[in-house]
């Protein structure tokens, strides 16, 4: 056989650390296109996405690189690169799940926060409401009656007037005292 068709062997894991410890650039993309499919296939069996095991099986490969002084030809390349990207993945799995719960915490937090601010609403008012009974209450008797009879009982100033048997300038004098009374009262609600 002649020399030019002679087959030449692939190198050996062993030999393309070596070559990658000592800074050589085709030995170590010789060791990216060995184990690059594999690899990503290992990964997306862990995270089912493709761009995503993408991105780990090149920071793998990262690693290599920058570790390259502390890879032992003697052990296995292939186990360590799938160890590598294994602890990418769980590292990976982690911080989802830390999203995850972070995201739910979030919404729980805000949930939380709107219910409190419905409460706080709830017993703003219900407190709010009975100091405005408690305001009517305080006011003189005739101005307390026609306040009522105007507001909660829905009389006009003419049937008031008539019921009372006070002139309608009179209602609309005690409605209008009864009304700055209490916006004095409560003008820090307001």
């Amino acid at each position: 056989m002649d020399s030019a068709h002679k087959f030449s062997p692939l190198p050996t894991d062993k030999t393309l650390v070596e070559q990658i410890r000592n800074s050589n650039k085709e030995a170590f993309e010789k060791l990216f296109r060995r184990y690059y499919s594999g690899l990503h296939r290992f990964l997306w069996g862990y995270v089912q996405n493709s761009q995503v095991a993408e991105d780990m099986v090149q920071e793998v490969f990262v690693r290599v690189w920058e570790n390259r002084g502390e890879l032992n030809p003697n052990e296995k390349v292939k186990n360590y690169l799938y160890k590598v990207g294994r602890n990418l993945a769980i590292d990976h799995s982690r911080h989802k799940k830390i999203v995850r719960e972070w995201e739910k915490e979030k919404k729980a937090l805000h949930s939380y926060s709107s219910d409190k601010k419905r409460v706080d609403e709830k017993l703003h008012n219900k407190f709010m409401l009975k100091e405005v009974k408690k305001a009517i209450e305080e006011l003189p008797s005739r101005r307390r009656l026609v306040f009522i009879l105007s507001r909660y009982e829905g009389m006009t100033y003419k049937e008031i007037a008539k019921e009372l048997d006070i002139s309608v300038n009179t209602v609309d004098t005690q409605i209008c005292r009864a009304l700055q009374t209490l916006r004095d009262k409560f003008s820090s609600f307001l």
